[in-house]
C-alpha cells in the first residue's frame, strides 16, 4: 500500500525557471536534441503510457522540447517514463542520469503504478473505439463535477479527451474519506459504459481499492443513489440558448449556449464574441444539434430547447426556427419541446425569491394548479394585477393576447406576471377570441403542468399534421409562446452567491 502523503499531496505546477531546467536537461541528451531522433523515443513513450502524447510540434528545437515538456507535465508519470526509456537505450549516459535526478527533484512519484495507469488508458482507448456515438463525451463532464465538488476548477470547455481528464484527476488529492477522485470517476464511468469495457473498468477499480487499502463500502458511499442502481434513470437534457442584446448594435445579440443534464451544472458549448442577428440562430442550433459531441452523445435522447431571451424578444416565434437534419428541413418546435425563459428576470436577483417560492409550490401542486386567465389588455390595473398574482398559489398565467409594451420602463400584463414570480406564462401571439382561447388553453393546462412543454410540442405537431383538429396558420400550435422558467435550474452566471453552510 502506498503512503498517504503521496495520495494527499496537492497539485503542483512547475514555474518557468524549473520548466526551462527540464528543457535544457532534455536537450543535453544527444538522442533528444534532434527532432527526428526525439520522435522515436516519444513514440516508445506513448506505447509505454498506453495513449498518445498530444502536443504541437515546432521547427525550432527549443520550442519543440518546451512543448514536449508541457505535455509531459500534463500526464502524471510521463516524465518518469521518459527517463526510464532513455536509461534503457543509454544506460551509461551521464546526461540521461542528470535528467533522471532533475525529474526526481521536481516531480514526485505519482501514486498510480505505471502498469495500472497504462491499463486504465488502454481501457479508455477501448471505450472510445467501442462507442462510435461518443456518448461518453456527453457524460464525463457530469462525472467530473460530481467527484471533485466545488473546490476544484471546472473543465476547460475545449477538453474533449478522457485521457487528459484522467490525468488531471490523478493529481487531485483524496477527499476526507480517503478515496481519490480518480477512483470515483472511473467507478461512475464503469456504470455508464457498455460491454465489454464496463466489467474491465469495475475490475480495475476493485484492484485499486485493494492496493490502496480502502474499504469498498467507502467508495459506494461516495456515490449517489442514482449511480448505485443497476440501470440509472436517464436525466432530462436541456440545450439553453441565451441571446444577450449587444450594447453597440441594435437587433444583434451575443449568443451563449449551455448543455445541462438533469440538475447538474451546465457545460458551456458556445460563447461567441461576435454579435449575431436572429437570422443566424438557426444556423448555430443546427451546428450544435448535429456536430457538438456532448449534444449528439447526450446520456438520454430527450432534449428540451430553452431560449433565454430579453423582454423585447419574448414574443418572437423561436419554436418556428427551421433546421436541416440529414437533408430534411423542419421547425424545431415539432421535434423538441421548445420553451422561453426571461433573461431580464434571470439578471434581476431581487426577483428570484418570489420566483423560487412559486416554482417550489408549483412542483408540489402540478396536477391541480389554478390558472389565472386574462382575455384582454387593461382588464386589471397593474398594481391590482400584481397583487392578485403575488399569492403563493398563483403560478400559472395564460393570456389571449401578445405583449404590447415594448419600452423596458413600461410594464404590461406579461411583465407584471414575471415580476410577480410567475414561472409558467402562456399566450397567443396573434391575439385570440377570448372564448376560443379559454377553451383551447383549458385543455392544454388541465393536466400535470410539469409536462406542459411536451404537450405544447404535441400541439405544434397537430398544427402541421392536417388531422381532425384542423391545421393552418390560425392554429394555436403555430402561435403559442410558452414561458416555462425552472427556478431550480439557473445558469451559473446568474446564480446568486449564498453564504457557506
Amino acid at each position: 500500500m502506498r503512503g498517504g502523503a503521496e495520495a494527499e499531496r496537492l497539485i503542483t505546477s512547475l514555474n518557468v525557471e524549473d520548466q526551462h531546467r527540464l528543457v535544457e536537461a532534455i536537450l543535453r541528451v544527444d538522442a533528444m536534441s534532434v527532432q527526428r531522433e526525439r520522435a522515436v523515443h516519444v513514440e516508445a513513450l506513448e506505447r509505454d503510457l498506453g495513449h498518445r502524447l498530444p502536443y504541437v510540434h515546432h521547427d525550432k528545437e527549443m520550442l519543440d522540447v518546451w512543448a514536449l515538456v508541457n505535455a509531459l507535465l500534463t500526464y502524471p508519470g510521463a516524465a518518469h517514463a521518459l527517463v526510464r526509456i532513455l536509461k534503457t537505450f543509454y544506460p551509461n549516459s551521464l546526461p540521461v542520469r542528470a535528467l533522471g535526478d532533475l525529474v526526481a527533484e521536481l516531480l514526485p512519484e505519482p501514486w498510480l503504478d505505471r502498469v495500472e495507469r497504462r491499463e486504465l488508458h488502454e481501457l479508455i482507448t477501448s471505450l472510445e473505439r467501442t462507442e462510435p456515438g461518443l456518448s461518453h463525451l456527453g457524460r464525463f463532464p457530469v462525472f467530473y463535477r460530481r467527484v471533485i465538488g466545488p473546490a476544484w476548477p471546472r473543465l476547460d470547455r475545449d477538453m474533449r479527451d478522457l485521457h487528459e481528464v484522467v490525468a488531471l484527476l490523478e493529481e487531485m488529492p483524496a477527499g476526507r474519506d480517503g478515496v481519490p477522485p480518480l477512483l470515483l470517476f472511473v467507478s461512475d464511468l464503469a456504470e455508464s459504459a457498455g460491454y465489454p469495457t464496463a466489467p474491465a473498468f469495475r475490475d480495475w477499480v476493485r484492484r485499486q481499492v485493494a492496493a490502496q487499502g480502502l474499504n469498498g463500502a467507502v467508495l459506494q458511499r461516495g456515490r449517489t443513489p442514482e449511480l448505485m442502481r443497476a440501470e440509472p434513470e436517464p436525466s432530462e437534457n436541456y440545450l439553453i440558448i441565451e441571446c444577450m442584446p449587444d450594447a453597440l448594435e441594435e437587433d444583434r445579440y451575443l449568443v451563449t449556449a449551455w448543455l445541462q443534464v438533469g440538475r447538474e451544472p451546465g457545460s458551456t458549448l458556445e460563447c461567441g464574441d461576435e454579435a449575431l442577428p436572429l437570422s443566424r440562430i438557426p444556423e448555430l442550433l443546427e451546428r450544435l444539434l448535429t456536430s457538438e459531441s456532448s449534444v449528439v452523445g447526450r446520456p438520454s435522447p430527450d432534449l428540451t430547447i430553452e431560449f433565454l431571451l430579453p423582454r423585447a424578444l419574448l414574443d418572437h416565434p423561436v419554436e418556428q426556427f427551421k433546421i436541416n437534419i440529414a437533408g430534411l428541413e423542419h421547425r424545431i418546435g415539432i421535434r423538441y419541446p421548445v420553451v422561453v425563459r426571461s433573461l431580464d428576470r434571470m439578471r434581476f436577483a431581487e426577483l428570484h425569491h418570489d420566483w423560487r417560492h412559486k416554482w417550489g409550490w408549483l412542483c408540489g401542486h402540478s396536477d391541480d394548479a389554478p390558472v389565472c386567465l386574462l382575455t384582454r389588455p387593461g382588464e386589471y390595473d397593474k398594481e391590482e394585477l400584481f397583487s392578485r398574482l403575488s399569492g403563493a398559489s398563483a403560478a400559472v398565467l395564460a393570456l389571449a393576447f401578445p405583449p404590447w409594451a415594448r419600452a423596458e420602463d413600461e410594464p404590461d400584463e406579461h411583465w407584471v406576471g414575471l415580476v410577480a414570480g410567475i414561472p409558467v406564462v402562456a399566450w397567443c401571439r396573434d391575439g385570440r377570441d377570448p372564448a376560443q382561447f379559454a377553451r383551447e388553453v383549458k385543455g392544454l393546462l388541465a393536466a400535470d403542468v410539469m409536462k406542459l412543454p411536451r404537450r405544447t410540442m404535441e400541439l405544434r405537431r397537430q398544427a402541421l399534421s392536417g388531422g381532425p383538429d384542423g391545421s393552418g396558420p390560425g392554429h394555436l400550435g403555430l402561435n403559442l409562446t410558452l414561458v416555462f422558467d425552472d427556478a431550480d435550474r439557473i445558469p451559473e452566471p446568474y446564480v446568486r452567491l449564498r453564504p457557506p453552510a
